[in-house]
């Protein structure tokens, strides 16, 4: 009589016992430890290490920070335009003014990007309306936040 292996199937409520394993203990223990050793299974443990920033982070954190001075004082601070003849200007006009300040052409991308986040994160659609509907205060603080989420990066 052929060997189909039906004597050895066992039932879905019965334990297997230890012989019919395909590995014995040390085999079985050897495999389990090499699961939680292997590198790709510690990525998920492991605490990020802080990154040094790179030149994109540093001048994005330097066109948020000179911004935020530009504005720092209210009587700078403007709302519904972006720069007054005065030097007033609105989030937007700090942000262009800073640009201008480091010899660049337009703001930097990451700081648009992060300040643009905190004023999508408090229900506005853009920088602009978020300066328009917000007091003084809220707008320093969205800058603040701003700097904190790319100094973080």
């Amino acid at each position: 009589m052929p060997f189909d292996g039906t004597a050895f199937v066992s039932s879905p409520t019965a334990p297997i016992a230890p012989e019919a394993t395909p590995h014995g203990l040390w085999q079985r223990t050897r495999s389990a430890w090499s699961r939680l050793l292997h590198p790709a299974r510690l990525r998920a443990f492991e605490v990020p290490l802080p990154t040094a920033p790179t030149r994109e982070s540093t001048q994005a954190l330097q066109t948020l920070v000179l911004a935020r001075s530009l504005i720092a004082d209210e009587q700078a601070w403007v709302q519904r335009r972006y720069e007054t003849r005065d030097g007033r200007r609105c989030a937007v006009g700090a942000l262009r003014g800073a640009a201008r300040l480091m010899h660049d052409a337009v703001p930097h991308g990451e700081a648009v990007s992060s300040l643009l986040a905190v004023a999508m994160s408090r229900g506005f659609t853009d920088i602009e309306t978020m300066n328009d509907h917000s007091t003084h205060t809220q707008v320093v603080g969205a800058f603040d936040e701003a700097i904190r989420r790319v100094g973080h990066g």
